[in-house]
Protein backbone atom coordinates (compact mmCIF):
# COMPACT_ATOMS: atom_id res chain seq x y z
CA UNK A 1 0.00 0.00 0.00
CA UNK A 2 2.95 2.12 1.01
CA UNK A 3 4.56 1.42 -2.34
CA UNK A 4 1.31 2.46 -4.00
CA UNK A 5 0.80 5.63 -2.40
CA UNK A 6 4.39 6.48 -2.94
CA UNK A 7 4.35 5.67 -7.22
CA UNK A 8 0.97 8.07 -6.97
CA UNK A 9 2.45 10.87 -5.29
CA UNK A 10 5.11 10.40 -8.09
CA UNK A 11 3.05 9.84 -11.14
CA UNK A 12 0.76 12.90 -9.89
CA UNK A 13 4.22 15.11 -9.54
CA UNK A 14 5.57 14.45 -12.86
CA UNK A 15 2.10 14.88 -14.48
CA UNK A 16 2.36 18.26 -12.79
CA UNK A 17 5.53 19.20 -13.90
CA UNK A 18 5.01 18.47 -17.46
CA UNK A 19 1.80 20.66 -17.38
CA UNK A 20 3.93 23.21 -16.20
CA UNK A 21 6.66 22.46 -19.01
CA UNK A 22 3.44 22.96 -21.47
CA UNK A 23 2.19 26.16 -19.57
CA UNK A 24 6.09 28.08 -19.66
CA UNK A 25 6.60 26.59 -23.36
CA UNK A 26 3.54 28.45 -24.54
CA UNK A 27 4.35 31.36 -23.00
CA UNK A 28 8.11 31.05 -24.36
CA UNK A 29 6.72 30.67 -28.20
CA UNK A 30 4.24 33.71 -27.84
CA UNK A 31 7.50 35.52 -26.33
CA UNK A 32 10.02 34.42 -29.37
CA UNK A 33 6.75 35.96 -31.58
CA UNK A 34 6.47 39.20 -29.77
CA UNK A 35 10.57 39.43 -30.28
CA UNK A 36 10.76 38.53 -34.02
CA UNK A 37 7.90 41.36 -34.51
CA UNK A 38 9.73 43.70 -32.69
CA UNK A 39 13.00 42.64 -34.59
CA UNK A 40 10.97 43.00 -38.16
CA UNK A 41 9.18 46.34 -37.36
CA UNK A 42 12.58 48.02 -36.48
CA UNK A 43 13.96 46.80 -39.49
CA UNK A 44 16.87 44.53 -36.92
CA UNK A 45 16.25 41.73 -39.07
CA UNK A 46 20.01 41.97 -40.66
CA UNK A 47 21.00 42.63 -36.48
CA UNK A 48 23.01 39.77 -36.57
CA UNK A 49 24.46 39.75 -40.33
CA UNK A 50 26.07 35.92 -40.31
CA UNK A 51 24.25 32.69 -38.58
CA UNK A 52 25.00 31.19 -36.22
CA UNK A 53 27.24 33.49 -34.83
CA UNK A 54 26.59 37.53 -34.61
CA UNK A 55 29.30 39.26 -36.46
CA UNK A 56 31.67 36.73 -36.22
CA UNK A 57 31.43 36.40 -32.41
CA UNK A 58 29.33 33.65 -29.85
CA UNK A 59 28.43 37.68 -28.20
CA UNK A 60 27.77 40.39 -30.11
CA UNK A 61 28.84 44.04 -30.00
CA UNK A 62 27.39 46.88 -28.69
CA UNK A 63 24.65 47.73 -31.32
CA UNK A 64 21.46 48.23 -31.27
CA UNK A 65 20.28 46.12 -33.74
CA UNK A 66 22.69 43.40 -32.74
CA UNK A 67 21.49 42.80 -29.55
CA UNK A 68 17.58 43.39 -30.58
CA UNK A 69 18.18 40.19 -32.80
CA UNK A 70 20.46 38.42 -30.55
CA UNK A 71 17.85 38.38 -27.64
CA UNK A 72 15.69 37.03 -30.00
CA UNK A 73 17.71 34.08 -31.35
CA UNK A 74 18.44 33.88 -27.20
CA UNK A 75 14.77 33.60 -26.70
CA UNK A 76 14.85 30.96 -29.74
CA UNK A 77 17.09 29.20 -27.70
CA UNK A 78 14.76 28.68 -24.57
CA UNK A 79 11.87 28.02 -26.69
CA UNK A 80 13.83 25.32 -28.39
CA UNK A 81 14.99 23.10 -25.60
CA UNK A 82 11.17 23.61 -23.84
CA UNK A 83 9.89 22.29 -27.53
CA UNK A 84 12.30 19.59 -27.55
CA UNK A 85 11.72 18.56 -24.12
CA UNK A 86 8.00 18.84 -24.76
CA UNK A 87 8.14 16.69 -28.06
CA UNK A 88 10.02 13.96 -26.26
CA UNK A 89 8.09 13.74 -23.28
CA UNK A 90 5.17 13.48 -25.77
CA UNK A 91 6.90 11.10 -27.74
CA UNK A 92 8.18 8.76 -25.00
CA UNK A 93 5.82 8.97 -21.86
CA UNK A 94 2.87 9.48 -23.94
CA UNK A 95 3.34 6.97 -26.68
CA UNK A 96 -0.15 5.35 -26.21
CA UNK A 97 -1.73 8.73 -26.52
CA UNK A 98 -2.14 8.92 -30.52
CA UNK A 99 -2.08 12.93 -30.62
CA UNK A 100 0.17 13.43 -27.99
CA UNK A 101 2.92 11.30 -29.53
CA UNK A 102 1.99 12.52 -33.03
CA UNK A 103 2.42 16.39 -31.93
CA UNK A 104 5.40 14.99 -30.05
CA UNK A 105 6.88 13.96 -33.22
CA UNK A 106 5.56 16.88 -34.87
CA UNK A 107 6.81 19.31 -33.21
CA UNK A 108 10.70 17.48 -32.96
CA UNK A 109 10.36 17.86 -36.86
CA UNK A 110 8.97 20.61 -37.64
CA UNK A 111 11.96 22.58 -35.30
CA UNK A 112 14.92 20.32 -37.23
CA UNK A 113 13.76 22.55 -40.05
CA UNK A 114 12.71 25.91 -38.30
CA UNK A 115 16.51 26.38 -37.00
CA UNK A 116 18.22 26.19 -39.75
CA UNK A 117 15.30 27.82 -42.03
CA UNK A 118 15.97 30.66 -39.26
CA UNK A 119 19.63 31.09 -40.18
CA UNK A 120 19.48 30.55 -44.28
CA UNK A 121 16.81 33.18 -43.94
CA UNK A 122 19.66 35.37 -42.70
CA UNK A 123 22.27 34.63 -44.79
CA UNK A 124 19.44 35.23 -47.66
CA UNK A 125 19.26 38.67 -46.29
CA UNK A 126 15.43 37.72 -45.19
CA UNK A 127 13.71 37.19 -48.09
CA UNK A 128 9.54 37.06 -48.19
CA UNK A 129 9.62 33.16 -49.62
CA UNK A 130 11.52 32.08 -46.60
CA UNK A 131 9.83 34.94 -44.01
CA UNK A 132 6.73 33.47 -44.90
CA UNK A 133 7.67 29.71 -44.65
CA UNK A 134 9.14 30.56 -41.19
CA UNK A 135 6.56 32.17 -39.71
CA UNK A 136 3.73 29.39 -41.38
CA UNK A 137 6.03 26.47 -39.53
CA UNK A 138 5.93 28.94 -36.19
CA UNK A 139 2.73 29.19 -36.11
CA UNK A 140 2.13 24.99 -36.36
CA UNK A 141 4.84 24.84 -33.74
CA UNK A 142 2.48 26.85 -31.18
CA UNK A 143 -0.44 25.15 -32.57
CA UNK A 144 1.05 21.65 -31.54
CA UNK A 145 2.09 23.01 -28.42
CA UNK A 146 -1.69 24.66 -27.84
CA UNK A 147 -2.50 21.20 -28.22
CA UNK A 148 -0.52 19.45 -26.15
CA UNK A 149 -0.98 22.34 -23.21
CA UNK A 150 -5.06 21.46 -24.14
CA UNK A 151 -4.48 18.10 -22.92
CA UNK A 152 -2.00 17.87 -19.86
CA UNK A 153 -2.41 21.48 -17.96
CA UNK A 154 -5.32 21.10 -15.07
CA UNK A 155 -7.36 23.86 -16.29
CA UNK A 156 -8.34 22.94 -19.73
CA UNK A 157 -8.43 19.15 -18.10
CA UNK A 158 -11.22 20.42 -16.14
CA UNK A 159 -12.83 22.46 -19.32
CA UNK A 160 -13.00 19.31 -20.89
CA UNK A 161 -14.64 17.51 -18.34
CA UNK A 162 -17.88 19.96 -18.77
CA UNK A 163 -17.31 20.13 -22.58
CA UNK A 164 -20.19 17.36 -23.23
CA UNK A 165 -23.04 19.87 -24.40
CA UNK A 166 -20.08 21.35 -26.88
CA UNK A 167 -19.20 17.81 -28.42
CA UNK A 168 -22.40 16.58 -28.80
CA UNK A 169 -23.16 19.48 -31.13
CA UNK A 170 -21.63 18.38 -34.34
CA UNK A 171 -22.75 21.65 -36.46
CA UNK A 172 -20.70 24.09 -33.55
CA UNK A 173 -18.13 21.50 -34.16
CA UNK A 174 -17.71 21.44 -37.86
CA UNK A 175 -17.92 25.30 -37.67
CA UNK A 176 -15.29 25.81 -35.15
CA UNK A 177 -12.39 23.79 -37.34
CA UNK A 178 -13.45 25.88 -40.73
CA UNK A 179 -12.78 28.70 -38.28
CA UNK A 180 -9.43 27.08 -36.79
CA UNK A 181 -8.33 26.69 -40.20
CA UNK A 182 -9.53 30.33 -41.98
CA UNK A 183 -7.22 31.86 -38.68
CA UNK A 184 -4.40 29.82 -39.59
CA UNK A 185 -4.47 31.00 -42.87
CA UNK A 186 -5.37 34.71 -41.94
CA UNK A 187 -2.55 34.90 -40.17
CA UNK A 188 -0.27 33.76 -43.11
CA UNK A 189 -2.07 36.33 -45.02
CA UNK A 190 -1.08 38.55 -42.76
CA UNK A 191 2.76 38.01 -42.85
CA UNK A 192 2.39 37.94 -46.53
CA UNK A 193 1.04 41.41 -46.76
CA UNK A 194 3.82 42.89 -43.74
CA UNK A 195 7.09 40.77 -45.97
CA UNK A 196 5.29 42.16 -49.63
CA UNK A 197 4.73 46.13 -47.99
CA UNK A 198 1.30 45.66 -48.91
CA UNK A 199 0.38 46.92 -45.28
CA UNK A 200 -0.97 50.60 -47.17
CA UNK A 201 -1.87 48.87 -50.58
CA UNK A 202 -5.75 50.25 -49.26
CA UNK A 203 -5.32 53.64 -47.40
CA UNK A 204 -8.89 53.61 -45.80
CA UNK A 205 -11.27 51.10 -43.50
CA UNK A 206 -13.47 49.40 -43.73
CA UNK A 207 -12.98 49.22 -47.63
CA UNK A 208 -9.79 49.51 -49.73
CA UNK A 209 -9.93 53.02 -50.82
CA UNK A 210 -8.64 52.21 -54.39
CA UNK A 211 -10.52 52.93 -57.48
CA UNK A 212 -11.03 49.11 -58.91
CA UNK A 213 -9.17 49.49 -62.01
CA UNK A 214 -6.43 51.18 -60.29
CA UNK A 215 -6.24 47.50 -58.06
CA UNK A 216 -1.93 45.78 -58.46
CA UNK A 217 -1.21 42.57 -56.51
CA UNK A 218 0.05 44.35 -53.25
CA UNK A 219 -3.77 45.53 -53.44
CA UNK A 220 -5.48 42.46 -53.81
CA UNK A 221 -3.24 40.72 -51.77
CA UNK A 222 -4.39 43.63 -48.93
CA UNK A 223 -7.97 42.92 -49.93
CA UNK A 224 -7.32 38.99 -49.63
CA UNK A 225 -6.35 39.20 -46.04
CA UNK A 226 -9.09 42.15 -45.03
CA UNK A 227 -11.69 39.95 -46.31
CA UNK A 228 -10.54 36.76 -44.47
CA UNK A 229 -9.85 39.10 -41.43
CA UNK A 230 -14.29 39.92 -41.71
CA UNK A 231 -14.99 36.38 -42.17
CA UNK A 232 -12.76 34.88 -39.54
CA UNK A 233 -13.41 37.58 -37.16
CA UNK A 234 -17.35 37.66 -37.59
CA UNK A 235 -17.05 33.32 -37.53
CA UNK A 236 -14.99 33.57 -34.23
CA UNK A 237 -17.26 35.82 -32.75
CA UNK A 238 -20.89 33.93 -33.42
CA UNK A 239 -18.36 30.87 -31.94
CA UNK A 240 -17.46 32.90 -28.67
CA UNK A 241 -21.05 33.90 -28.33
CA UNK A 242 -22.52 30.31 -28.70
CA UNK A 243 -20.13 29.42 -26.09
CA UNK A 244 -20.83 32.10 -23.85
CA UNK A 245 -24.83 31.52 -24.17
CA UNK A 246 -24.04 27.44 -23.29
CA UNK A 247 -21.22 28.08 -20.75
CA UNK A 248 -21.30 25.08 -18.19
CA UNK A 249 -19.23 27.01 -15.79
CA UNK A 250 -17.56 29.92 -14.31
CA UNK A 251 -14.21 28.61 -15.73
CA UNK A 252 -16.30 28.08 -19.50
CA UNK A 253 -17.65 31.95 -19.26
CA UNK A 254 -14.16 33.01 -18.01
CA UNK A 255 -12.48 31.46 -21.79
CA UNK A 256 -15.04 33.17 -23.89
CA UNK A 257 -14.88 36.59 -22.32
CA UNK A 258 -10.66 35.90 -22.80
CA UNK A 259 -11.86 34.74 -26.54
CA UNK A 260 -14.07 37.99 -27.02
CA UNK A 261 -10.97 40.68 -25.29
CA UNK A 262 -8.05 38.93 -27.46
CA UNK A 263 -10.98 39.25 -30.96
CA UNK A 264 -11.65 42.72 -30.24
CA UNK A 265 -7.45 43.57 -29.36
CA UNK A 266 -6.85 42.11 -32.57
CA UNK A 267 -9.38 43.77 -34.78
CA UNK A 268 -8.86 47.33 -33.29
CA UNK A 269 -5.04 46.48 -33.60
CA UNK A 270 -5.50 45.84 -37.42
CA UNK A 271 -7.66 49.08 -37.57
CA UNK A 272 -5.32 51.10 -36.23
CA UNK A 273 -2.71 50.24 -38.55
CA UNK A 274 -4.14 51.37 -41.37
CA UNK A 275 -5.66 54.47 -39.39
CA UNK A 276 -2.02 55.71 -38.07
CA UNK A 277 -0.23 53.73 -40.88
CA UNK A 278 0.85 51.13 -39.56
CA UNK A 279 3.33 52.03 -36.30
CA UNK A 280 5.83 50.04 -34.68
CA UNK A 281 4.13 49.09 -32.06
CA UNK A 282 0.53 48.08 -33.29
CA UNK A 283 2.37 46.45 -35.84
CA UNK A 284 4.92 44.32 -33.01
CA UNK A 285 1.64 43.56 -31.63
CA UNK A 286 -1.06 42.65 -34.02
CA UNK A 287 0.90 39.25 -35.29
CA UNK A 288 1.41 38.90 -31.42
CA UNK A 289 -2.32 39.04 -30.26
CA UNK A 290 -2.73 37.24 -33.05
CA UNK A 291 -1.12 34.26 -32.29
CA UNK A 292 -2.69 34.26 -28.84
CA UNK A 293 -5.97 34.16 -30.44
CA UNK A 294 -4.69 31.12 -32.59
CA UNK A 295 -3.72 29.71 -29.15
CA UNK A 296 -7.18 29.96 -27.44
CA UNK A 297 -8.79 28.79 -30.64
CA UNK A 298 -6.65 25.51 -30.43
CA UNK A 299 -7.13 25.08 -27.34
CA UNK A 300 -11.09 25.62 -27.58
CA UNK A 301 -11.11 23.05 -30.95
CA UNK A 302 -8.72 20.44 -28.87
CA UNK A 303 -11.15 20.91 -25.44
CA UNK A 304 -14.64 20.36 -27.36
CA UNK A 305 -13.08 17.64 -30.01
CA UNK A 306 -14.74 14.16 -28.96
CA UNK A 307 -12.73 12.46 -31.33
CA UNK A 308 -9.94 13.23 -29.03
CA UNK A 309 -9.27 10.21 -26.15
CA UNK A 310 -8.65 11.84 -22.29
CA UNK A 311 -4.89 11.31 -21.35
CA UNK A 312 -4.97 8.56 -18.66
CA UNK A 313 -1.60 9.02 -16.28
CA UNK A 314 0.52 6.16 -16.28
CA UNK A 315 -0.94 5.41 -11.98
CA UNK A 316 -4.59 5.40 -13.35
CA UNK A 317 -4.02 2.90 -16.62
Amino acid sequence: MEATALSTRMQKRLASRVSLLALTTLISTIALILMGSIVRVTGHGLGCPDWPLCYGQPIPPFLVGAWMEFTHRLIGLIASVQIVALGWIGLRRYRYHAWLKGSGIALLVLLAIQIPLGGLHVILEIPPETGLIHTAIALAIVGLVALMFALLHPATVALRKQATTFMQDRRFLRWLTVGTVLLYLLLLTGSLVTRLGASLACPSWPFCGVPREEWSTLVWIQVLHRYTAYATGGLLLVLAAYVLRRAPSVGWRRFAYGLFLVLLAQFTLGVLNVLLRIPMTTRALHLTVGSTLWVLVVILWVVVHPGIPDVVQDNEA
